[in-house]
């Protein structure tokens, strides 16, 4: 031979049938999932239903025992209730059980970290901060935590539509 690659044989493809860059395999997505724009609109919705109804559960549980117990079990049932309903609706996804369970509380766990490391940063800095600047540095880390952790749901936890076992690439176009 000329020292060349052959290049006739089958190459790996994207569901159009186009070549992806790196000739690695492009994850099928299924054909209901939303779009990213509308995943979005219905985590916020989802998440932001399931805080408010937290938050109604946590005073009406705050009357019957202590206020740590009271926000131990409306944070773990939050938590339950909000993973299934972003599998569900937000991402529409066919993925159940603890693992997705598990994969999900990790990544509020991680948004927690993050905006309590924002926090603590700010009083770290500012001795006595106002109302204003602690509602605006939480907001602000809040909204970059659910950015991120939308993020990791929609690629790596719900992203990975018809898989049994073994890892696939998710390829990216920008």
């Amino acid at each position: 031979m000329s020292g060349r690659e052959d290049n006739t044989g089958p190459r790996p493809t994207d569901p159009e049938g186009h070549r992806t860059p790196g000739g690695r395999r492009a994850v099928r997505l299924d054909a209901r999932t939303p779009g990213p724009v509308s995943s979005f609109i219905r985590f916020v919705v989802c998440g932001g239903g399931v805080t408010l109804l937290s938050s109604w559960a946590l005073v009406l549980l705050d009357a019957a025992m202590s206020l740590v117990l009271a926000n131990a079990l409306v944070t773990a049932a939050g938590t339950l209730l909000v993973n299934e309903l972003h599998g569900r609706v937000s991402f529409k996804s066919d993925r159940r059980g603890w693992r997705m369970h598990g994969e999900s509380t990790l990544t509020a766990l991680g948004a927690y970290l993050v905006t309590t490391g924002a926090m603590l940063t700010l009083h770290h800095l500012v001795v006595h901060p106002s109302a204003l600047l602690d509602q605006s540095v939480y907001i602000l880390a809040s909204g970059v935590a659910g950015t991120c952790r939308f993020l990791v749901l929609r690629l790596v936890v719900f992203g990975r539509h018809g898989r049994r076992g073994g890892r696939e690439s998710v390829v990216l176009a920008a």
